[in-house]
């Protein structure tokens, strides 16, 4: 008997070691546990911002125009500049009109295209349909000696001429150069040659037409 009462004894204080850890063990835990607390906090890092602000200030582009040797104008609305092609205006006659065009100061660079007349006056359906024109990109003498050779042509080409109401040719590229802030930019000449074509009908003596060509810049 005793020693059985011993032997259960023994079985109960290993069970109270398992349940119940040591001082010692428990400490030890608990030191884990703060360390690994510890070790949690030093994930948080510090943040700043830094910013940066840009200004922006855009180009400005505009251009004038000097029709027929007048004073540049800004002449943005039709009819724009006019010249009067009047007297001995006959079959196989042709009048010249020279026209510059160049950016203002202050202004960026740019190409100007040439496009189709819009056709008025009490006339246009009879003496505005028969006249052909032709035009040369030139800032010389702006006369027949300027569809000599080998010019540039915008309207026609040699030997052939355009209704008034055909626009430039196809590929043509008339470039505006860019001003500086005090000075216009060089101007870009355009010489028209308008003919009334040799054999017009007797009926257009006396008639009157207004062709009114249009101008379109565009920066760049």
């Amino acid at each position: 008997m005793g020693d059985a009462r011993r032997e259960r004894a023994v079985r109960r204080r290993a069970r109270r070691g398992q349940e119940y850890p040591s001082p010692a063990t428990a400490s030890r835990a608990r030191l884990r546990l703060v360390l690994g607390a510890g070790a949690a906090t030093t994930l948080a890092s510090w943040t700043d911002v830094e910013y940066g602000t840009g200004s922006f200030t855009s180009a400005r582009f505009a251009t004038e125009s000097s029709v027929n040797g007048g004073a540049y104008a800004d002449n943005s609305a039709a009819p724009g500049g006019t010249v009067t092609v009047a007297g001995p205006f006959a079959p196989g006659v042709s009048a010249y009109i020279p026209v510059l065009i160049r950016t203002k100061p202050g202004s960026v660079a740019g190409t100007v295209s040439l496009g189709g007349a819009t056709l008025g006056g009490t006339d246009a359906s009879t003496l505005g349909a028969a006249l052909v024109y032709r035009v040369v990109r030139t800032t010389g003498t702006c006369a027949a000696s300027a569809f000599a050779g080998s010019p540039t042509f915008v309207v026609g080409a040699a030997g052939t001429t355009r209704a008034l109401t055909a626009g430039q040719e196809t590929g043509v590229v008339s470039t505006l150069a860019a001003a500086t802030p005090t000075v216009a930019g060089t101007p870009t000449g355009f010489c028209f040659e308008v003919t009334l074509p040799t054999g017009a009908a007797n009926s257009l003596q006396g008639r009157s037409a207004s062709a009114t060509w249009p101008f379109t810049a565009v920066s760049g």
